[in-house]
């Protein structure tokens, strides 16, 4: 499951998409019968992007990503998340030393 259609990455990676906020981000979402959370987030240059928050005991590694071909973005849906959940990406650079925190609120 994805937001994200071959025209949306084709127009991030020229720059002219002009409403990625309906994209990144966290938004609810029924795939298959189940409702959840689909997150999406660009993390250029990541080794590793995972969706954390109180859904999952701030876990860093139960709800990982998926790098959406080469364009920076990760990807991925959550089964159980609602509007209004308190999240954050964590993100870990193809460095390896760094992490970087990013938080939010589900639309």
């Amino acid at each position: 499951m994805s937001l994200l259609t071959d025209l949306d990455l084709h127009l991030f990676n020229e720059g002219t998409h002009v409403r990625l906020y309906d994209k990144l981000g966290a938004h609810p979402a029924v795939v298959n019968g189940v409702s959840g959370t689909f997150f999406a987030v660009w993390a250029p240059a990541s080794k590793k992007v995972h969706v954390m928050g109180d859904f999952n005991a701030w876990s860093k590694t139960k709800h990982p990503l998926k790098p959406r071909s080469s364009s920076g973005i990760w990807e991925g849906f959550v089964p159980g998340i609602g509007q209004g959940a308190i999240y954050k990406y964590w993100i870990q650079s193809t460095q390896g030393a760094a992490l970087t925190i990013i938080d939010g609120e589900a639309n």
